[in-house]
């Protein structure tokens, strides 16, 4: 396997062979989601800090949740 860079090789960067809206999307769609879950749990009333750890958490946890199903499917559990 190999990308545009570095054909060949098998330690090259993910991040290389991704483009510039895939790059964005990485960066960004767990920032926006993130941001729904704190205006969701802004609606409960609970305090700031509390709301931004509970986000951040809640984030996480669906990252996880995505990569273990993946690898569950793969089978590279």
């Amino acid at each position: 396997y190999g990308n545009r860079y570095n054909t060949g090789k098998s330690d090259f960067s993910v991040w290389d062979s991704m483009s510039f809206i895939e790059q964005i999307c990485m960066i960004f769609l767990p920032i926006m989601l993130g941001f729904i879950f704190y205006m969701i749990l802004d609606i409960v009333g609970l305090i700031w800090w509390l709301r931004i750890v509970i986000a951040a958490g809640m984030v996480i946890g669906c990252i996880g949740l995505i990569t273990l199903i993946v690898n569950l499917i793969q089978g590279d559990y």
